[in-house]
């Protein structure tokens, strides 16, 4: 893939809010209950690029000045999130998350459902002690759809004539909905609370980039090492996950390149060989060409709400996070 911009770069015009949320989050795990702090201690270690608090931010910031609101929704949007991760993980039973040990992995799933539950609690206590009723309001819809979207998930597992709509429903539920959710909120804040239209604009654009940004990661299972992405290449389609790459191959095979396909794809578990052969087959029938030509529409879809925005710091970054969304390599 051809050079995108950091993840650092682009969160630099608000760096210092991003500073206070990982403080804050800090906070939460300053309890008298010494394993929710020693569980905690791992999840904050093991906490990813915040690029969904980033977004709401920068997001927030094309209104102009970034108060405390924005950090407190920021953090909310933060705990949701991987709340949401340690449940997957505990569903999944995996054991690695970008290479490092998961909750479940280091302890139990039962401590995997508390802790997700603990910061669950925490996001919405959060958004009420502050007075967030309308972020409260958007992301109790959020984790009702990221719920349905596990439930799509395991509906869906292993089967090999799940539609390109039925999979983007999935992955808009699972994925795109917090990313939208993040920057709807951030569009609400700065005095945006009644602009409708703007927080719908919002909505959709974080959605768009959140379904192009999940087609990416799916392309990474056939495509990318297990060092870049710290789990085995291969695990998700092992897991019955059917992606996109593979859907779009199935729909434009034919003959015997739809035979061997899904007899290649029917399976758990691969040599070397019979993987390649799948890559190749995926590659020959045009699958990984478009997944990433469907994840470049959605980014060039975004880029059209993000348009009208006057030129400023924070637009150009919100420009940079869409390329980063579908250039990266892990």
């Amino acid at each position: 893939m051809s050079a995108y911009p950091s993840i650092l770069a682009l969160q630099r015009p608000v760096r210092r809010q991003l500073d206070q949320v990982q403080n804050r989050l800090k906070g939460l795990f300053r309890t008298p209950i010494p394993i929710l702090n020693e569980v905690g201690g791992h999840v904050l270690a093991t906490r990813g690029k915040k690029f969904r608090p980033t977004l709401l931010l920068l997001t927030a910031k094309l209104r102009g000045h970034l108060g405390e609101d924005a950090v407190v929704c920021a953090t909310v949007v933060e705990l949701v999130h991987a709340a949401a991760l340690i449940h997957d993980d505990s569903v999944d039973r995996s054991q690695l998350r970008r290479g490092m040990p998961t909750v479940n992995g280091l302890w139990t799933d039962e401590m995997a459902i508390i802790m997700g539950d603990y910061l669950y609690a925490q996001s919405m206590s959060l958004l009420v002690d502050n007075g967030h009723n309308q972020a409260m309001s958007i992301l109790a819809r959020v984790v009702s759809e990221m719920s349905c979207g596990e439930a799509l998930e395991f509906q869906h597992a292993y089967d090999l004539d799940v539609t390109e709509t039925q999979y983007e429903e999935l992955i808009r539920a699972k994925t795109g909905s917090l990313i939208g959710a993040s920057t709807e909120i951030g569009a609400g804040l700065n005095g945006g609370a009644r602009d409708l239209r703007r927080r719908k604009r919002y909505r959709q654009f974080g959605e768009k980039v959140g379904v192009a940004f999940q087609i990416v990661d799916d392309l990474f299972d056939y495509l990318s090492d297990s060092e870049a992405t710290g789990k085995p290449v291969g695990y998700d389609l092992a897991e019955g996950k059917v992606t996109l790459p593979l859907i779009a191959a199935l729909r434009q095979a034919t003959g015997a390149d739809h035979r061997r396909l899904r007899k290649l794809a029917g399976r758990k578990r691969w040599t070397a060989a019979q993987w390649s052969s799948l890559l190749a087959l995926i590659e020959r029938t045009g699958g990984f060409r478009y997944a990433r030509e469907r994840a470049s529409a959605l980014a060039e879809e975004s880029r059209v709400i993000l348009a009208g925005e006057p030129a400023s710091t924070a637009r150009r970054a919100l420009d940079a996070a869409v390329d980063y969304a579908v250039q990266r390599d892990h």
